[in-house]
Formats: structure tokens, C-alpha cells, sequence
């Protein structure tokens, strides 16, 4: 026999001679001498409350459970209604309004397709080498929303100051633009990148939240002969990427568009604005 187990033996048997002797009906004693028992009540007691213990303990985890649980379907039940109430307050016949740079040449061609195959308006506004500094200090945006009076506002800024070093600045310019557009539906989208920028993206980004914010400076198109850009097929592939995101579940508001099965032309109001001097 291994040593531990001799050592295991010498406790346990002395403890289990002392609990059967407790626990016996006899006594053992010479004269008026009697061997007292030993008090085997509070290990009971411990043993008891051990168990309760364990069950408070084991009602407290399926509480939680159950109270983790209706926390979650009602979290579920809210987003879900949230996301129909948000489709609910784009009418089907919904006024569509684009406003940007250059960079919205290509697009609103593109976006012209989807908005008559889907049955929308469309009215776009090109403001020549503008910036979210002139649309925030003029009230040209005003303006076309007092005037248009869209359903939904598709923004296409940024491409004009890939290069800025004023980012706070920035900041306070996108801040007034968010705020002249007030309770309606929108989405921004971001410039094409045709090289590094020093923080546009992230800012414009990070003040709409992601589900507002299309991500443009990833994608891979082909560019015009300034290599800026994009060609009028590349723009039209760039707008069918932001569709596919619009009708999607990560957008605040999802405006619904089946992809076009045929072109069309002409069917948008279109305003031309010249630079800001």
C-alpha cells in the first residue's frame, strides 16, 4: 500500500469510529465515566445549508436567464419595428433630391434608371467644385429643399477636400449641413478616392453614423482622362453599389429599388450651380 493511502487510512477510520458512535444508541463508559459523543447537528446543518445555498443559487441563474432572455426578444421586437416604422415613412412615389460635386454627374444618370423603374421623382442639384464649407455657409441647400420639398436627400460631398488640414472646421461645416436637413431621411456618400485622404471620410462618417454613410473610397473604378473621375460606366457601377446598400438592412432608412432591367433618360429635373467665388 502506498504511503498517502496509509495516511488517508489513519484519518478516515478514527473519524468514521467517533461519527458511528455518535450516531449509535449505546454508550461507552467505565463507572461514572461515560464517553461523551460528539455533536454531529451543526455538520448537518452545514450539509443543509450547502444544498440551499446551491438552489438559491441555481433559481437566481434561471431568473437571470429569463429576465436576459425578455430583454433580448423585446430588444429584437423594437429594432424590427423601428426598421418597418423607417420603411413606412418613404412613400412609394417618394421625391428623391441629389445634391453634390461633379462627382454626382455619373450617379444621378444611374440613379435616374432606378428611381423610374421604381417608380420615384428624381431632382438633382451640381454644384461645380463645391464643398461642405460653401453648402453650409450659403443657403442654397435651403433653398432647393424649401423649394423641392424631397422625401429622401442623397449627399455626394467630399471629393473637393480629400487634401484639407482643417478637420474641425470640417466638422462644424457637416454639423450645419446635418442640421438644414432636419428630420429628413438621408444618406451621404462618401468621394471615390483616387488617393490617400487626410480624414474627410472618417470625419463625414463618424457625424452621419454608418448606416448613413456610403464608403466609397475602396472601390476600384476606372477613371476619365483626368483620372480623377469616374467613366460614365465605372460611375454607373458605383451607383448600382450604393442602391444594393440602400435596400439593404444596415441603412437607417432603406429606400426599396429593384435593380433597372433597361435604361432610361431624362426622366430627373437637373440644376447646374457654377463654383463659388
Amino acid at each position: 500500500m502506498k504511503p498517502y493511502a496509509k495516511l488517508l487510512l489513519l484519518i478516515l477510520i478514527p473519524m468514521m469510529l467517533v461519527m458511528g458512535y455518535a450516531m449509535s444508541s449505546f454508550e461507552l463508559g467505565t463507572g461514572d465515566y461515560v464517553l461523551q459523543k460528539a455533536d454531529l447537528s451543526g455538520v448537518g446543518q452545514l450539509f443543509l445549508g450547502f444544498i440551499d445555498s446551491r438552489e438559491s443559487v441555481f433559481v437566481d441563474s434561471i431568473q437571470r436567464a429569463d429576465s436576459l432572455a425578455r430583454v433580448k426578444r423585446d430588444s429584437l421586437a423594437q429594432v424590427e419595428a423601428d426598421s418597418l416604422a423607417r420603411q413606412r415613412a418613404i412613400p412609394s412615389d417618394a421625391h428623391i433630391l441629389m445634391i453634390g460635386d461633379s462627382m454626382l454627374e455619373g450617379l444621378i444618370r444611374r440613379m435616374d434608371d432606378y428611381t423610374t423603374e421604381n417608380g420615384y421623382q428624381l431632382s438633382g442639384v451640381i454644384w461645380y467644385s463645391s464643398t461642405t464649407h460653401i453648402w453650409a455657409i450659403t443657403d442654397t441647400l435651403e433653398y432647393y429643399l424649401d423649394s423641392i420639398q424631397p422625401d429622401y436627400v442623397m449627399l455626394c460631398l467630399g471629393a473637393n477636400e480629400l487634401f484639407v488640414r482643417d478637420l474641425p472646421k470640417r466638422e462644424q461645416y457637416i454639423s450645419t449641413i446635418i442640421g438644414k436637413l432636419g428630420t429628413r431621411p438621408f444618406v451621404w456618400i462618401g468621394p471615390p478616392n483616387w488617393t490617400r485622404d487626410t480624414g474627410i471620410n472618417d470625419l463625414i462618417g463618424s457625424m452621419v453614423g454608418e448606416d448613413r454613410f456610403f464608403d466609397s473610397r475602396n472601390l476600384e473604378l476606372e477613371r476619365a482622362e483626368d483620372r480623377i473621375h469616374p467613366t460614365r460606366w465605372a460611375a454607373a457601377q458605383w451607383m448600382d453599389s450604393i442602391a444594393l446598400w440602400m435596400n439593404g438592412p444596415k441603412v437607417r432608412h432603406p429606400l426599396p429599388m429593384h435593380r433597372p432591367e433597361k435604361r432610361y433618360r431624362g426622366n430627373y429635373q437637373l440644376y447646374l450651380l457654377k463654383p463659388y467665388h
